[in-house]
């Protein structure tokens, strides 16, 4: 999509109420003035909540200085807390300083800034380094992301998703952290259903996939979540190649209308649990790749009616 797509998009919904829209890549900062470009029409149209996802390795002081005047909320991602173990799984040399600088540039400046911290089979033993070196730097928000079977992680997430006894591992760990940090490590939905011991990332309360959330790729593809991103039996269609406008998608997809019913209606062994609210019958994303089916509910779920 070229910058003016994205600008005919968010036009689009905003008359649906758009109040906040995020850009993620590959990485936004990429093209800046592609960006800018975007964000001055955001600006102007009072979509004043923006949300920026960067690998941090493009963040100078020039950058920092402009994300914070802007408002912009910014998160990167940390996978380690040596350079070995980060660029063990970004495959980039150089990338662990270059983070660190952008995390450093954003800090500087006071902006608002959040680390991802993404666990996998490679970097769990390092994750409660990377929160604590983290926080020695000055961060004040820290998210822990459950790896999803999608984009570059979908064909190897058998060999990255964490065993049970890895999750136990680090829900001891994080059991540990937040008796001293519990008002700088969150997490969402997803991934307080294998850590519940976190706290709750505000607005990250329940899965709202296709609820209040929207994903759409850079070829025009619209997904119900950014999780869902790259799954084609996710897609709710293309915005660039066929004839249709988000509105049509956002209120007319059957995917869609699945998600909102199965959210505010569950059937079978969910409806009437009172723990329905916590786990809501397993994520979509999650179970489409394990079971090939993302109607069901959770099969090994612990909870009865």
């Amino acid at each position: 999509m070229t910058s003016d797509d994205i600008i005919t998009i968010l036009s689009e919904a905003k008359k649906l109420g758009l109040k906040k829209v995020g850009f993620t890549g590959g990485d936004p900062l990429k093209d800046f003035s592609e960006l800018k470009k975007i964000t001055e029409h955001c600006i102007e149209n009072d979509i004043l909540q923006m949300h920026l996802h960067t690998n941090g390795t493009l963040i100078t002081p020039h950058i920092a200085k402009w994300l914070k005047e802007n408002n912009i909320e910014t998160t990167l991602s940390l996978f380690g807390a040596t350079a070995d173990i980060h660029e063990g799984i970004t495959n980039t040399d150089g990338s662990y300083k270059q983070t660190l600088y952008g995390l450093q540039n954003m800090l500087a400046e006071n902006a608002d800034v959040s680390v991802f911290v993404v666990p996998m089979k490679t970097n769990y033993r390092d994750v409660p380094n990377v929160i604590r070196k983290t926080i020695e730097m000055g961060c004040k928000d820290i998210r822990i992301l459950s790896l999803s079977p999608t984009g570059s992680a979908l064909i190897e997430f058998n060999k990255l998703e964490l065993l049970n006894n890895e999750i136990n591992y680090l829900n001891n760990e994080f059991n540990k952290l937040i008796k001293e940090h519990r008002e700088i490590i969150n997490a969402g939905f997803c991934t307080r259903l294998n850590h519940p011991m976190l706290p709750n990332r505000l607005g990250h309360d329940q899965c709202y996939s296709a609820s209040n959330r929207v994903h759409i790729d850079s070829y025009g593809n619209v997904f119900p979540c950014t999780a869902a991103s790259g799954r084609t039996e996710f897609s709710a269609g293309n915005i660039l190649l066929y004839d249709y406008s988000i509105e049509d998608l956002w209120q007319n997809s059957p995917l869609f209308q699945f998600i909102r019913k199965f959210h505010s209606y569950p059937e079978g062994e969910c409806h009437g649990c009172v723990q329905y609210n916590y786990c809501m019958g397993g994520c979509r994303i999650q179970l489409a790749y394990k079971y090939g089916d993302f109607t069901i509910t959770k099969p090994d779920c612990d909870y009865k009616k």
